[in-house]
């Protein structure tokens, strides 16, 4: 929904290790929606197509401060690794096993404005065990025990647990750092974003772990209990008076939780464009452009038509990018567009040679022109609708797109089922995707200059 996006490993394993029913797809659902306690929000999408329960427990906070974003996925890797009741890694991935091989994860993602640290887990659905046997009490037990009951010593986390997360999550974002491609993509947020919690990446910078204390993260595990809006979302084939009994047991908080406000980011069109050049001693130079696009998620049909004219324009291998840039003139190893919905931008990336700026930035602006002009068949804008509804079919099979559209959709209240994006993506008209393109407005340019020659200065 946002474009790329790292650390979901935990949701992209359900993913790969859920399998369909024997029959084949079973489009049987119902959903129901209802408070478990003030703030608490319990969504069921009772669904027969997998062999697995799927449920994820969402905590939900608007960032205030950049800060936020290292304490929380500390916060989410602590909690993931140990608990009182099982006090290490191998201690969970054994009651997992006991648990017929359920996966567990935690994890945060940001959603434009707001955080959400998430605890995923899946476990088999009750028709694929011993009759009357039933595995949600024993689910909904570990993960109360996870989430309420963290693995503490002198009212901090254990020393060594909070140690080891901090020093794997400095290696992890100095990775992210030292991979080029990322290195531009961060550049050039930083030069077009005005909040500094959308400048860096979603789980902050090296500098805020290092500066991040036991004490800053029980403070954040406090906050996040007491003050965060939550959640649940829960698919698969269960009862529902079951269900409602089982998530009864967990240990939430009585408190007066924030009131979320506008989860899409928006900043206004600025009328000069910033350029900026990077020179780095390496073989591959990337350039990456950001345009404002003033349509978000909450614009019904507009929405469909951005989406739509992004992967006419870099999102598909059938794109003007892809087989203009990439193919025809052979200008870059990469050429590609991302739309985020809830940050109203179009993001384009190319890997180049550094002689080649020029030629390439000409290019990526007559792909555009193109479409703003209306300068593109039928049979084009058919084959990419055809692609994306694909794409949203092959969705369907996937338990985890599946709750993650459902957690998307009750924060932006409206509809994000397959079969409501495939409609919606089938009206966009010709005059559409043009409507959509001429609002683009290039605000940033970041030029990650390579300085060497197959290897040498």
């Amino acid at each position: 929904f946002n474009g790329k996006r790292d650390g979901r490993t935990a949701r992209r394993k359900q993913a790969a290790e859920s399998l369909l029913t024997e029959e084949g797809r079973i489009r049987m659902k119902s959903e129901f929606n209802y408070e478990l306690k003030p703030g608490v929000k319990v969504r069921f999408i009772q669904n027969k197509q997998f062999k697995s329960v799927q449920m994820m427990v969402s905590f939900i906070h608007e960032l205030k401060n950049e800060r936020e974003l290292a304490s929380r996925t500390l916060l989410a890797g602590i909690l993931e690794s140990s608990s009182a009741a099982y006090p290490n890694q191998h201690a969970i991935t054994l009651k997992l096993a006991e648990l017929y091989g359920a996966t567990f994860g935690a994890n945060t993602e940001v959603e434009g404005n707001l955080s959400l640290l998430n605890f995923v887990y899946s476990f088999v659905a009750p028709e694929y065990l011993k009759a009357g046997q039933s595995l949600l009490d024993e689910s909904v037990d570990f993960l109360n025990q996870i989430i309420f009951h963290p693995r503490m010593e002198n009212g901090m986390f254990k020393p060594e647990v909070f140690e080891r997360q901090r020093t794997n999550l400095k290696t992890y974002i100095q990775g992210i750092v030292d991979n080029k491609q990322s290195e531009a993509l961060i550049n050039v947020q930083r030069s077009y974003f005005d909040d500094p919690i959308q400048q860096n990446t979603p789980y902050g910078t090296e500098n805020d772990y290092q500066e991040l204390t036991n004490q800053d993260i029980v403070a954040a595990y406090d906050q996040m209990l007491r003050r965060d809006q939550v959640q649940i979302t829960v698919m698969g084939d269960l009862v529902l008076d079951s269900l409602k009994r089982s998530l009864s047991k967990f240990e939430f908080r009585e408190s007066v939780r924030e009131t979320l406000h506008e989860i899409c980011y928006s900043q206004a069109a600025k009328n000069q464009v910033e350029v900026q050049t990077k020179a780095e001693p390496v073989q591959q130079s990337k350039l990456d452009l950001i345009y404002h696009l003033p349509i978000d998620a909450h614009q019904d049909r507009m929405f469909y038509a951005a989406v739509v004219m992004n992967a006419l324009l870099g999102g598909s291998p059938q794109s003007l990018l892809f087989q203009n840039v990439r193919e025809k003139a052979s200008m870059a190893y990469y050429a590609e567009s991302s739309y985020s919905a809830l940050r109203s931008m179009v993001l384009i990336q190319t890997g180049i040679q550094a002689t080649n700026h020029d030629s390439v930035l000409t290019l990526i602006k007559e792909q555009i022109a193109a479409l703003q002009q209306g300068d593109f068949s039928a049979e084009q804008l058919a084959k990419i609708k055809i692609e994306l509804i694909n794409e949203r079919q092959r969705m369907q099979d996937s338990p985890a797109s599946s709750l993650e559209q459902a957690v998307l959709s009750e924060l932006l209240v409206r509809p994000l089922d397959s079969e409501t994006q495939q409609n919606g993506i089938q009206a966009v008209t010709k005059q559409d995707v043009v409507a959509a393109a001429s609002q683009l407005k290039l605000q940033t340019e970041f030029f990650l200059k390579g300085e060497m020659d197959n290897g040498n200065h």
